[in-house]
């Protein structure tokens, strides 16, 4: 099976294969090396998918480094040493635990020294594509800054949401060969982000009201579901297709359907694996978690017990007979 993450690891002593590392995967800068050059040492682990990636790097001395924009999310999380960032009008100073967002809209001054860093990137345009649709906006009418998570709760959940997504996606082969199961964590580490770290105020007051879609939009809605469950989709793209806003196409789900659109996605797609179930062969080879990946399920304990919950047999039941 083609492998779709990219992993890459380096190891290194030379201060300049680590410099050529960091702007090859990161973004251009311009870094200053200061302290032992003959005890340096750089180690780094990347791991990426699509537009997520989770990161390990380590490296002695002392660097000071100005970065450009970027195209990417980063949240950084100081396991060791010292690390300091600036942008815009904002400074962070942070030390083993700490939490941090980096603004991906401004340039960056970067200071660290003797550090070990875990970091998540995910793709910008994906993060602001989910929060415009959790606004039930065309676009986010909030941004992030260089800012901290809004509480350790919050905290505790972004760490266990890239857990999840780490070892049950991204180290998962099956999971991450799936489109749609990459689709997912891509958008679930997204709405962690937005809920973990603060935006600059949403004007919300000032958004219209959202208009009342007919019973046709609805359909429309519900006819592209249907049609398209097997591709990675999300609100936008079933709003689109419907002929409303985000924010309308979810208030009409709440009226008419008591769900939301993803739930109804996650509905369909649910049926679907159901029927390949039925009409698998075990002794092919097929697995539960081969069906539950490709229609969209990482976990395939969370599977099973959705599955129980709408069929009242386990799915490895359903393929046995």
């Amino acid at each position: 099976m083609h492998d779709p993450v990219r992993r890459v690891r380096l190891k290194t002593a030379d201060p300049q294969e680590a410099e050529h590392f960091l702007r090859q995967a990161y973004v251009e800068h311009r870094p200053r090396l200061s302290g032992d050059r003959e005890r340096f040492r750089f180690n780094a682990s990347l791991t990426q998918a699509g537009a997520v990636g989770v990161e390990r790097i380590a490296q002695s001395m002392v660097l000071d480094a100005e970065t450009e924009p970027h195209a990417c999310v980063y949240v950084v999380q100081v396991l060791g040493g010292r690390f300091e960032m600036a942008a815009g009008r904002n400074e962070l100073r942070s030390g083993p635990g700490d939490l941090q967002l980096c603004d991906p809209y401004v340039p960056t001054r970067v200071k660290w020294d003797n550090v070990r860093l875990g970091i998540v990137r995910i793709g910008l345009r994906e993060v602001e594509r989910i929060a415009a649709e959790s606004e039930g906006t065309d676009a986010a009418t909030s941004r992030f800054a260089l800012t901290r998570p809004v509480s350790p709760e919050r905290a505790r959940y972004w760490q266990a949401v890239v857990r999840h997504v780490h070892h049950d996606v991204l180290a998962n082969p099956e999971a991450v060969g799936s489109p749609l199961v990459l689709a997912e964590a891509t958008r679930l580490l997204a709405t962690a982000a937005l809920a973990t770290f603060p935006r600059s105020p949403a004007e919300r007051s000032r958004l219209p009201a959202p208009s009342r879609p007919a019973p046709a939009t609805l359909r429309r809605a519900l006819d592209y579901i249907d049609a398209n469950a097997a591709r990675p989709i999300g609100v936008g793209d079933i709003a689109q297709a419907a002929g409303a806003s985000p924010r309308a196409l979810q208030h009409a789900f709440a009226r008419h359907c008591e769900t939301t659109p993803t739930g109804y996605l996650r509905g369909v797609r649910l049926e679907a694996a159901h029927r390949e179930l039925k009409a698998a062969d075990p002794a092919s080879g097929v697995t539960v978690a081969a069906v539950a990946a490709r229609w969209g399920f990482a976990k395939a304990g969370r599977f099973a017990g959705r599955y129980r919950a709408r069929y009242g047999v386990a799915p490895s039941h359903t393929l046995r007979t």
